[in-house]
């Protein structure tokens, strides 16, 4: 089950509200998304996709669906995005109740694929036995952009119990936490059976249960498009409303070169780089640049005696920004977008 949301803010402009990172071929001609469905498709025993996403991008997924050969998958369109919590409902209540659901986002970048796949079947084992399994990510670096995961004792198959969850810290707890060897980051990917994640919403989070279970129509074609109802229930993520609640919880570490590839320094350490640390895109002229993201889509772009900043051209706009401040571009597409 595949999460296809996103307002297309941190990447801007090669991102944007209607063609978000998901979309955008940005690795070799291909999209997160193709690399999603790919990754999903070598596994054993895998069923076809249920994408959900919302009306804007209906044809982006249906268009990637076909590229990749998978005109079985199914589409659920939101009519507004309620968070992954209704968005992965949706998909057990239309799934039969014995499916082992993998609810993984489409715009993440996993490279150790193999290692990705031996979890996901890990963790199709304890979802048997009834757990909610969640991929944990040994942290790299006190990162203060992503939730952690406290970890318990040794359940076998690679797992642990989760202790508990914890939000975005500050630096001086992100950095206590990759220093206990007890932390891992939230990689915002679950495996969990299709009845067990819809009893822990019964218990946890009924309501928006109740209001997923109206807006969800009989299923009776390739794409189904969830009522209008669907935008009265209460928007949460999974981790909220089941997994910080619930006593299934179970976490496996995976060392998969996960990255959620959530800002342009993020990007440059996935993308191929140069002698000089620069990833160069397009018709583009440097002189003495180190170290930098740098990409032209419909013009020549020049750039000298620059190191560590992000320059990139768009028939739209441009972008200019270091690279160590490349999580203020949400707040710079915000302007722009103001006027």
């Amino acid at each position: 089950m595949i999460l296809s949301g996103g307002s297309g803010t941190r990447l801007w402009p090669l991102s944007t509200r209607d063609l978000p990172k998901q979309f955008v071929p940005l690795f070799d001609g291909r999209s997160l998304f193709d690399l999603t469905l790919e990754r999903l498709d070598g596994i054993e025993g895998v069923g076809p996709p249920i994408v959900v996403t919302g009306a804007p991008h209906r044809g982006l997924v249906e268009e990637g669906l076909r590229g990749a050969g998978m005109r079985d998958g199914l589409v659920l369109v939101e009519p507004v995005g309620r968070n992954t919590a209704p968005a992965a409902l949706a998909a057990a209540l239309v799934s039969d109740p014995d499916d082992v659901l993998v609810i993984v986002p489409s715009d993440h970048l996993i490279s150790n694929v193999d290692g990705f796949r031996d979890a996901v079947r890990d963790a199709t084992r304890h979802a048997g036995k009834g757990g909610i399994v969640t991929f944990g990510i040994g942290p790299s670096r006190p990162e203060t952009g992503y939730g952690y995961i406290e970890i318990g004792e040794p359940l076998g198959d690679a797992a642990f119990e989760v202790l508990r969850f914890k939000e975005k810290p500050d630096q001086a707890t992100a950095e206590e936490m990759v220093d206990d060897g007890r932390h891992l980051w939230n990689s915002g990917i679950f495996v969990a059976r299709s009845d067990h994640l819809i009893d822990e919403a019964r218990a946890h989070c009924p309501a928006i249960l109740d209001g997923v279970k109206q807006a969800v129509p009989h299923v009776d074609g390739a794409v189904l498009e969830l009522s209008d109802s669907f935008a009265s229930v209460e928007a949460q993520s999974i981790d909220y409303a089941i997994m910080e609640k619930t006593d299934r919880a179970v976490v496996i570490p995976v060392d998969m070169g996960w990255d959620d590839v959530g800002s342009y320094r993020s990007l440059l350490t996935a993308v191929g780089r140069d002698a000089d640390g620069n990833h160069i895109e397009g018709d583009v002229v440097v002189d003495e640049v180190r170290g930098s993201f740098v990409k032209a889509t419909s013009r020549r772009l020049a750039v000298a005696g620059l190191s560590d900043v992000v320059v990139v051209e768009t028939p739209d706009a441009v972008l200019v920004v270091p690279l160590d401040r490349s999580q203020d571009v949400r707040e710079l597409m915000r302007r722009v977008e103001q006027g």
